[in-house]
């Protein structure tokens, strides 16, 4: 047994109290919210502490039938939960019709996962009328990835998926993928460019597209059995593993993110990890042993896509905490960008 000053340092910090005549923790957050409405009006330290000690929060709402249920009220009136729930019963149900049951659906529902991503931050353009916190050169980036694996995917079959999605619904999300971003891109510089902040989005994206063309020449699969095709593919998975700096560099400039940005990032994330797990489960098709160089191409494809995850993965942390704790996701994110 602990002794009893042990036993008292490891009590929860709702149990211990507030110090008297201080503030609780909860209180100064509710304090923060209610005058500014941004949970930065906390001091970092004590963001810093209220974020990590959510967790307890959870081990103590899984071991409490009411405090679970009253846990779970609270993420459903969160617009993120509510957003994901409708997705995962609509991605379900295409799974169901649309699937075979073969592994190699991964492909298809990142596909589909990065398609409904851009259908967020469209429809939110065109709800709000402003494109406030959206990067044109992110968005610029992606029509360039959308056309390039086209090019790769409808004329050939070496990078589709097995699955019965591959025959016609992979392509489709592609190329709704596509017009999206060009819609959004047509926002940004013709429908609403007074609302669009060029100051912030200041990432020059010939830094990362000009890299990851030289390097695509010289690394990529022979899947399709032509060169054109293959170099467009590797390009196009290449540069989507590096696209989403424009926009982490507009919400450093900005200090703090939109929250239908914050959801597309997300669902950019859950798509590449999707990607992930498919080729990392298959990289040896992509590898050619008889080359001294493109013998490592299914190496590099996986090795690009870990690094663009754990770029991610500071965001993705604050971004699940968010929608843990109920608030809008940008609180979180702000506090996220100011570290």
């Amino acid at each position: 047994k602990f002794p009893p000053s042990w036993r008292v340092a490891l009590r929860p910090r709702s149990a211990l109290g507030p110090p008297p005549g201080a503030l609780s923790q909860g209180d100064r957050v509710r304090e923060a919210r209610a005058g500014s409405g941004r949970l930065s009006s906390l001091s970092l330290d004590e963001q810093r502490g209220w974020l990590l000690g959510s967790g307890g929060v959870m081990m103590d709402s899984l071991r409490d039938p009411e405090q679970l249920k009253l846990m779970m009220i609270n993420i459903s009136k969160n617009e993120g939960a509510r957003l994901w729930g409708g997705f995962s019963a609509f991605a379900l149900t295409v799974f169901w019709v649309c699937s075979s049951g073969d592994f190699s659906f991964l492909l298809t529902l990142s596909s589909l996962v990065s398609m409904f991503s851009f259908l967020m931050v469209a429809m939110t353009i065109e709800a709000t009328k402003t494109v406030k916190g959206v990067s044109l050169k992110m968005m610029e980036c992606y029509i360039l990835i959308f056309l390039c694996r086209l090019v790769a995917i409808i004329p050939f079959e070496g990078y589709l998926p097995f699955d019965k999605s591959g025959d016609w619904l992979y392509q489709v999300c592609e190329a709704f993928g596509l017009c999206l971003a060009g819609s959004i891109v047509y926002c940004c510089r013709v429908q609403y460019p007074n609302t669009y902040s060029a100051d912030t989005d200041a990432f020059n994206q010939l830094w990362i597209v000009v890299p990851t063309a030289v390097i695509s020449l010289i690394l990529h699969p022979h899947l399709n059995q032509f060169w054109p095709s293959d170099v467009a593919w590797a390009f196009a998975l290449y540069l989507e593993s590096v696209t989403v700096l424009p926009q982490f560099f507009m919400f450093m400039k900005e200090g703090r993110a939109q929250t239908h940005t914050s959801h597309f990032l997300a669902a950019q994330a859950l798509s590449r990890l999707l990607s992930f797990i498919f080729w990392a489960s298959s990289f040896s098709e992509l590898s050619n042993p008889d080359h001294h160089i493109n013998k490592y191409v299914g190496h590099w494809v996986v090795g690009i896509q870990l690094i663009q995850l754990a770029v991610m993965a500071d965001f993705i942390f604050h971004y699940v905490r968010a929608i843990q704790q109920g608030i809008p996701v940008s609180e979180c994110i702000n506090y996220a960008v100011n570290v």
